[in-house]
């Protein structure tokens, strides 16, 4: 029997429980609102377990365990604890204020929040281009599926991507929201399952107990079993691993195929308990980064990063246990890839289209007619840029894909966090201030990054945090100014 025999039955297997659950829902996304965030009509406790698989992807499965094993312990401080306390803190903090403002104004996404909050569609039309920025994290999730499916099932590049892109692409085309959130949760019970085998594999490195296992990682290399890095490229300091890393991780959520999820949920008695079943999950997954240390002990260094996982996987399991590894991060990636592909067509034809054509005099009816095909249409557009940009990084990657994905979309929630923030917490928030916000948060991450400013700007989380620092600023004295010229007038 060969070694790809049991990866491909399961593969299939899982193929067709999804294609089985998509011709059970394709009938509850026959309108535009049905297709972008559901029927409203699912337990808590799944949208959380989707919010947890959106939140992981396959960048904590395989892209960034890679980097860790690159850099050392500093990868797992920053990407593991610093931003995971990040996320959960926004999370806790927005959740229940974004869908207050979400249900009042019945929005389907952030970019139409953020418009109907400041009441100007013209910034919705802004904060849904500034969207589009997340198909670069679109790549990044489509090449590592494609590398683990590449080494798992032996396949050639080709038949990977062309097998990633048409087939979630196909089935986010019919089922939306509704199918999103059940494969979700078949894919967050597999994922549980597949880190817990992830973390096993580590036994024999933690044998001796922790300290014999940070002797091993000191052994590697000076500074890698340090909360800093000074030789690394994303790590070099507690400012990078900590403060950077924080500030994104508050940040994350803005992205719009996270923050959308609290509208999801019927009623705001709802919040808590998905919340609760977000973060005790996302933790377990967030865990799975510590792989990268020991594919590090296991095989050595030299080894590309978007690679390790794959290898880890291929040289350090047998065929059965690979095999269902293998189904775990593919659920991993595929999750998230759903969240992503459902939220980039709701926003072009909502947002995008619904905007301009609104602007343009057309009648609302025929605006809300057309939405869900603009929509559909749109993702037939899609899928082959995603899929010759993946195929670009996978031929001359920049040390990892994580990087391409990272400046694009953290230049998004950059934009994004503030106007939101803000329009949660403050009356007096402004859409001056929410443009001059955005605008300033733009130009400081694409500023610093492509002007290569400072000795951070090769690390896209350091422009980034620093663009959010400088936006907030913008809002918070705009907002204080306000608030005196108010106070004086009085």
């Amino acid at each position: 029997m060969s070694e790809t025999f049991i990866p491909w039955v399961l593969f299939l297997l899982y193929m067709l429980a999804i294609v089985g659950l998509t011709w059970w829902n394709r009938r509850k996304a026959a309108t535009m609102s049905a297709f972008a965030v559901g029927t409203r009509s699912l337990p808590p406790v799944l949208v959380g377990l989707s919010l947890a698989a959106n939140m992981t992807s396959v960048a904590t499965f395989v892209i960034n365990p890679g980097l860790v094993h690159a850099f050392g312990w500093a990868g797992v401080v920053g990407y593991g604890i610093a931003a995971p306390l990040g996320i959960f803190i926004g999370l806790i903090v927005t959740s229940k204020r974004f869908r207050r403002v979400g249900d009042r104004v019945t929005a389907l996404t952030v970019p139409q929040w953020v418009g109907e909050r400041y009441g100007d569609r013209r910034l919705t039309l802004l904060f849904a281009v500034v969207s589009l920025l997340q198909v670069t994290f679109l790549v990044l999730i489509v090449t590592g599926i494609a590398l683990v499916l590449m080494s798992v099932l032996s396949i050639p590049m080709w038949v990977a991507l062309a097998i990633v892109v048409g087939f979630t692409f196909a089935y986010i085309f019919f089922g939306g929201a509704s199918i999103h959130i059940w494969t979700n949760t078949m894919q967050a019970a597999i994922m549980v399952v597949v880190a817990v085998l992830l973390l096993a594999s580590g036994a024999e490195f933690l044998s001796g107990g922790i300290g014999a296992f940070a002797d091993r990682l000191a052994a590697v290399g000076p500074h890698y079993a340090s909360a800093t890095n000074p030789s690394s490229l994303l790590f070099r300091d507690l400012f990078e691993v900590l403060v950077a890393n924080f500030v994104i991780g508050l940040a994350i959520i803005m992205q719009p195929h996270l923050m959308s999820k609290a509208l999801y949920l019927r009623s705001e008695r709802d919040v808590n308990r998905y919340l609760a079943t977000a973060m005790v999950v996302g933790t377990v997954f967030t865990s799975v980064l510590l792989v990268g240390l020991f594919a590090r002990l296991s095989l050595g260094g030299g080894l590309a990063p978007d690679r390790v996982v794959a290898t880890y996987i291929a040289t350090d399991f047998s065929p059965s246990l690979r095999a269902v590894i293998m189904l775990g991060v593919l659920a991993a990636g595929f999750s998230t890839l759903e969240g992503v592909i459902l939220a980039l067509s709701t926003i072009f034809a909502n947002d995008l289209y619904g905007s301009l054509a609104r602007l343009a005099g057309v009648a609302a009816d025929r605006i809300g007619g057309r939405l869900l095909l603009v929509g559909r249409v749109f993702l037939v557009v899609l899928a082959p840029v995603t899929f010759l940009l993946a195929r670009d990084q996978l031929l001359s990657p920049s040390l990892s894909v994580a990087i391409f994905a990272q400046n694009g979309v953290y230049g998004l929630f950059a934009a994004t966090f503030a106007p939101v923030l803000f329009g949660m917490f403050s009356r007096r928030a402004s859409k001056g201030l929410a443009l001059a916000a955005a605008l300033t948060a733009l130009a400081v991450h694409f500023g610093m990054y492509y002007g290569k400013l400072t000795m951070y700007h090769n690390n896209p989380a350091v422009p980034a945090a620093c663009a959010i620092m400088a936006s907030t600023l913008v809002m918070a004295v705009g907002v204080a100014l306000k608030g005196k010229t108010s106070a004086a007038g009085t």
